[in-house]
């Protein structure tokens, strides 16, 4: 009996055995799969600044109002930098004082846009520079609406008249005038030092396990599986820069203004990068959803169905703890210390 009942124990044991073996083996894929995927948002160095003095001079530019035809309206205005380089107004107010249709996008990481990204909502403008020269002469600080909208010579002759700003042009552009291409320039040039603060996803993926809660672990596992967030917020900046129709807008055609022709990109708007996302809510190019609960809310729906309707736009459903597990995740995107501080202006 002695031995039956050892013999009984013993098969107990290598059975149990074999299945820890087994669950062991599994949890260790699993972690293995983990890390792989976690390198994946690994962030590279900063953008490489080619122009310091060129970077400064547009920081300058960049907060000087002086710089619109109202002389009240700066780019920091619609992009603040304790706001992700954006604002928490669902529409952003041109220099003539009226609401424009779209809130203001963040600038974050756009430093690190691949060659030839469109920039902004509807991509129109091919480069940083081009932005910014149609923002002041025809755009959100030119006060195109009223009966006498500010000419860009005035605006040329008043930035040149300040001597300091003539001091820092000929160091920054030796030989080249103070002009508009000059401005945007320098402004585009700071934009572009506009780098993500370390957050704590990001110490979590540099192997720091108590960096992110629990909750923000499995947020981030649902973001690359089944929520299939990671289908258009790919990458360390998670955002695949292109443009998507996820089913918001009923009137503004976004890329379909710029790209009439092309069926899939009416209503398409570009793909925001989700860094510091929590800092600048309402969400969408509207300000449509006033929580990140409402985005995802918004993506479990699946928006306006249509032909230009994305197809990675799939039926989804999830539960109150996944919602909330996303959002953790996405908190824990926002950097620190991150921005910069108003300069003194000469």
């Amino acid at each position: 009996m002695r031995w039956k009942m050892c013999g009984c124990l013993l098969v107990v044991a290598v059975v149990a055995l074999v299945l820890w073996g087994g669950q062991h083996a599994a949890q260790a894929q699993d972690d293995a799969a983990l890390r792989s995927l976690k390198q994946l948002y690994k962030r590279p160095p900063p953008a490489k600044v080619e122009n310091a003095a060129l970077v400064e001079l547009g920081r300058l530019l960049f907060w000087d109002p002086r710089v619109s035809a109202s002389e009240k309206t700066a780019c920091v205005t619609c992009h603040s930098p304790q706001l992700g380089w954006a604002v928490t107004d669902p529409r952003s107010r041109n220099d003539s004082g009226k609401l424009t249709s779209r809130k203001s996008p963040t600038l974050l990481g756009v430093g690190h846009f691949a060659t030839g990204t469109p920039n902004g909502w509807d991509g129109r403008n091919a480069t940083l520079e081009a932005q910014i020269k149609g923002s002041i002469t025809t755009g959100s600080m030119s006060m195109r609406e009223t009966e006498t909208p500010v000419k860009v010579e005035v605006i040329e002759a008043r930035i040149r008249a300040i001597p300091e700003y003539a001091k820092r042009f000929a160091a920054a552009l030796p030989g080249k005038p103070v002009d508009l291409d000059g401005i945007a320039g320098a402004i585009a040039a700071y934009e572009r030092t506009f780098e993500p603060g370390p957050s704590p996803f990001d110490a979590w993926v540099a192997g720091n396990e108590g960096a992110i809660s629990e909750s923000a672990k499995r947020g981030f596992v649902l973001f690359n599986g089944k929520a299939v967030c990671v289908a258009c917020h790919s990458g360390w900046r998670l955002t695949d820069d292109k443009f998507h129709d996820i089913g918001t807008s009923t009137k503004d055609l976004g890329r379909g203004s710029v790209a009439k022709t092309e069926t899939e990109m009416q209503y398409a708007f570009k793909t925001p990068t989700l860094r510091s996302v929590a800092l600048r809510p309402p969400y969408m190019h509207d300000g449509s959803s006033a929580t990140l609960e409402d985005v995802i809310r918004h993506y479990e729906k699946g928006g306006i169905d249509r032909p230009s309707r994305s197809p990675l736009m799939m039926p989804l459903s999830l539960t109150d703890q996944e919602r909330r597990d996303l959002v953790a995740f996405m908190q824990a995107l926002s950097g620190g210390p991150e921005g910069d501080t108003a300069p003194k202006l000469p």
